[in-house]
């Protein structure tokens, strides 16, 4: 089959959420495109998109992309459909009804009616497993990003390039912003007071932890508020690559290298979006912040002129240690535990790459391919009040305590 580009672990848009902002947004505009003559469009939301639509924004980015035609959205809490993010369009035309689905699957991309044959066999990288693409990088001799470089358009760069602008852009927003996030929660903002605490700290300016902390916030916080963010993989899991970076430039390594490492990153994105899921409503929170948990170790990785060996294990490591991490953001906000999360995870990745240069490469036991098996298999067998449902976990928790509290 193939890997896709890795372009599409990387889109820039609006959060606070890929599978539940960006994905049903894209599903507007390719309805509006396809069916000409609109008189009136229903919109239903299925599974985790009407569990946690609200909370996601999920309805207003609907109502956003449909503004000039008469629009209803139906949330449907019941109706159990094979995928947790579907939605149905009822559109009617001058020339009758038409009715569609749309899969949002996560990470900003949809499964449509026109799409699904290219979704499933049209692929620009002739390999599909980590494996066989370190077996083949080492066979003949070439980096990780030269593979990449190798079978990307030629503007790839560029648009990575423009990537790692947005992530800028988004930090230094974040860093200067103050405020509650919008919606029930009233969580602060904490991305500037943490980043004004750092000079009362220990280390000050210089303290990897307090830096990386508060430009994952940053992003995070960034995203929660419905900012312009990139996906990496998903809008949930955006704060945990910005955090990487800014580890990469306290290190003084260059923008150049940086963009290189991103495209690295995408490489280990795209094999866990086409071999499982980056959905945190198909397989978990493990496959957003556990994948991009692993796309941070292998930029890190790559910027340290690590080997291909090294590399991956740096991405099989963070992934293997987020295995089973449930989806479960309370009220249906991406804000708790999603903002705390993606620091966390951001440091965590610096520590996978710490880990994995100094076990020896005959000692290696667990392949990434083994990972994103097990992360798919994991996800599938997952109870589905742990998937983006806002029904269980921590989310289940808090709403008992605040019941109880009234």
């Amino acid at each position: 089959m193939g890997l896709r580009s890795i372009k599409e672990i990387f889109i820039i848009g609006h959060g606070p959420s890929s599978s539940h902002t960006m994905g049903p947004h894209f599903a507007c505009d390719y309805i509006l495109s396809k069916y000409k003559d609109i008189e009136r469009i229903d919109v239903t939301l299925y599974g985790s998109l009407a569990l946690t639509g609200k909370g996601h924004l999920t309805d207003y980015i609907i109502d956003l992309s449909l503004k000039d035609i008469p629009h209803e959205v139906v949330f449907d809490t019941v109706t159990v459909t094979e995928h947790p993010n579907t939605l149905t369009f009822d559109v009617y035309t001058k020339n009758g009804k038409f009715s569609e689905n749309v899969i949002s699957i996560g990470g900003g991309s949809i499964i449509t009616r026109d799409n699904l044959l290219d979704t499933k066999i049209k692929g620009i990288y002739p390999h599909q497993y980590m494996t066989d693409i370190m077996n083949y990088c080492i066979k003949h001799d070439i980096s990780l990003y030269e593979y990449v470089e190798m079978h990307e358009d030629k503007d790839t760069y560029d648009y990575f390039k423009r990537v790692l602008k947005v992530m800028d852009d988004a930090v230094n927003r974040g860093l200067n912003a103050t405020g509650y996030l919008p919606g029930s929660l009233k969580v602060r903002r904490k991305a500037k007071e943490m980043y004004e605490a750092m000079e009362h700290t220990e280390l000050g300016e210089n303290d990897v932890a307090m830096n990386v902390a508060t430009h994952s916030f940053a992003v995070a916080e960034e995203n929660a508020a419905g900012g312009i963010i990139v996906t990496a993989p998903t809008c949930g899991s955006a704060g945990v690559i910005p955090g990487c970076i800014q580890y990469l430039r306290m290190k003084h390594v260059s923008d150049d290298n940086i963009i290189k490492g991103l495209m690295v990153a995408g490489l280990f994105g795209i094999v866990c979006k086409m071999n499982a899921s980056v959905s945190g409503a198909e397989c978990g929170c493990q496959a957003e912040i556990g994948v991009a948990c692993s796309m941070g170790a292998a930029m890190i990785a790559h910027c340290f002129g690590k080997g291909t060996v090294d590399i991956v294990q740096s991405a099989e490591i963070a992934l293997e240690h987020s295995l089973g991490l449930t989806c479960d953001p309370v009220d249906g906000y991406v804000q708790i535990p999603c903002i705390e999360r993606c620091a966390l995870f951001a440091i965590k990745a610096i520590n996978a790459v710490k880990l994995a240069v100094i076990i020896p490469d005959d000692d290696i036991h667990v392949s990434y391919d083994d990972s994103v098996k097990t992360m798919y298999k994991t996800g599938l067998d997952m109870n589905a009040k742990y998937k983006e449902t806002s029904l269980g976990g921590l989310a289940e928790i808090i709403k008992r305590e605040e019941k109880r509290k009234k």
